[in-house]
């Protein structure tokens, strides 16, 4: 039996989200955004699904891990209760996502945020409120699309 090493409990989702490379030395955005999915989400990361990852030169992986002031910048909208929230985060791990045809990736983010601060706070009580309905629809619906989907992987050093 497999135990996951993950600070915290972990929620199916399929939120949309945009994504923003960004410089913080600097403030420049440097690509994007790319739109996506939170696929699950827990209070110190996520694990997002994106069918773009390239704008120009910029990959939204490797070029941001290029340099410690660069950051993904997640904006999440979920009406009435959050508008325009962002959240900066690192990029810990990205796989190919395949179905038939199509392709897309998964990343694994981690949270630049408190934990404990009021913004994953806000985020996590707006999430819970119709959490259930887009997570039985994703797990539904990724069932259909591919025979098996490996879950999202916590970071190796955890």
């Amino acid at each position: 039996m497999i135990s996951e090493l993950r600070f915290a409990k972990r929620h199916i989702d399929y939120l949309p989200i945009g994504v923003t490379a960004k410089d913080a030395s600097s403030g420049k955005t440097l690509a994007g955004p790319f739109s996506g999915r939170i696929i699950d989400i827990s209070i110190t990361g996520a694990c997002l699904l994106m069918t773009q990852v390239l704008s120009n030169q910029y990959h939204v992986f490797y070029s941001t891990r290029e340099s410690e002031s660069l950051f993904l910048q997640l904006e999440i909208n979920l009406p009435p209760d959050i508008k325009d929230l962002e959240i900066p985060a690192q990029p810990i791990w990205m796989n190919l996502y395949q179905q038939d045809e199509v392709r897309a990736y998964k990343m694994g983010v981690e949270f630049m945020a408190n934990p404990e601060g009021e913004r994953i706070k806000q985020l996590m009580t707006a999430l819970a409120k119709q959490q259930k309905k887009r997570a039985a629809w994703w797990v539904s619906n990724s069932k259909r699309m591919i025979k098996a989907i490996t879950p999202c992987k916590p970071h190796p050093c955890r």
